[in-house]
């Protein structure tokens, strides 16, 4: 009866022990950290940890990863402005992939950036109602749409980000955050 009772309690304790292995095994994986122009970029549980000096910035992709994405430097000197209004069409297909880049930008960018969020027809919400046609060179539009290709166009001091899928406008916006953070030009 005691071997009975010592071999149960041995493999409850094996079954303790494993649960805290594999926990401890979570926390402990993936932790790998590079620098980047200078920056520390941690990459942690699936996501990249930037380490500024004011905070650490968690984003999903690693900097190298959207050199590939161009910004114009006319472009570049837009985004610069202290000011940032970023709106898009609230009646499209593509209104929540645009709702979501427009507060992903103004939460990484609070306090760094005046992320001023509106829409182009602000029919039945409070966002104000702001296209290219009300850009300028103290307040660019920075407009997000959809469209078979991808990448930024500047005119008339809007900047428009067209994307294929709600992923690649993800991709585009943290291009533009890694810009304005200084970590990428």
């Amino acid at each position: 009866m005691q071997s009975k009772t010592f071999l149960g309690l041995f493999i409850a304790f094996l079954m303790v022990a494993s649960i805290f292995g594999v926990t401890i095994d979570y926390f402990a994986q993936d932790t790998q950290s590079a620098n980047y122009n200078g920056h520390k970029i941690t990459f942690r549980q699936g996501l990249y940890h930037l380490a500024l000096p004011d905070k650490t910035y968690t984003l999903n992709f690693h900097p190298q990863d959207l050199e590939y994405i161009e910004l114009t430097p006319e472009i570049r000197t837009l985004l610069d402005g202290p000011i940032l209004t970023v709106t898009y069409d609230p009646s499209s297909g593509f209104a929540e992939a645009g709702a979501n880049a427009q507060y992903y930008l103004e939460s990484q960018l609070e306090g760094k950036k005046a992320i001023v969020r509106a829409v182009t027809n602000n029919t039945g919400t409070t966002l104000p109602q702001k296209t290219c046609a009300d850009a300028t060179p103290s307040e660019p539009i920075l407009f997000l749409t959809s469209s078979d290709a991808s990448g930024f166009t500047l005119e008339n001091n809007c900047i428009t980000v067209t994307a294929i899928d709600p992923s690649d406008l993800f991709s585009q916006t943290e291009r533009v955050i890694y810009h304005l953070l200084g970590v990428i030009p």
